[in-house]
């Protein structure tokens, strides 16, 4: 069996990592009441395992990324930064390789008075070979 339902703390990881340029607060799921723009909320949106007869040897997981603002270009510019850290990219988390990170949606509404940027991307996820 994949560990592929800790890709929510590969997520926060990768958002929260210094060197990522974001500097706001990410909260899975839902973000506190009290949240100052901008925050960023993400959520595992889907999991799909590949079989063969050695059992699961890929999963293709989607997740959600929504960036909320009060200043559109903000919004933006978080959105940009977040495609960048998980876009096309391959990684060891744990004892997992997440591949072939790609935004299969991106969406922009304005809700509740704020700037709501809305990324999924779907990762190939294997078990790492020893």
């Amino acid at each position: 069996m994949l560990n592929t339902l800790n890709i929510g703390k590969y997520i926060y990881g990768s958002l929260t990592n210094e060197k990522s340029g974001i500097t706001c607060k990410c909260y899975p799921l839902v973000a506190d009441n009290n949240a100052k723009y901008p925050f960023i909320i993400y959520r595992r949106l889907n999991l799909q395992s590949s079989n063969s007869k050695d059992g699961i040897h890929e999963d293709v997981v989607t997740v959600e990324i929504i960036v909320v603002s009060d200043k559109y270009v903000v919004g933006i510019d978080l959105a940009q930064k977040i495609r960048k850290i998980f876009e096309r990219q391959s990684v060891t988390f744990d004892d997992i390789e997440i591949n072939d990170g790609i935004i299969i949606l991106a969406t922009e509404e304005f809700n509740d008075n704020a700037y709501v940027q809305r990324m999924q991307f779907q990762f190939k996820i294997q078990k790492i070979n020893i």
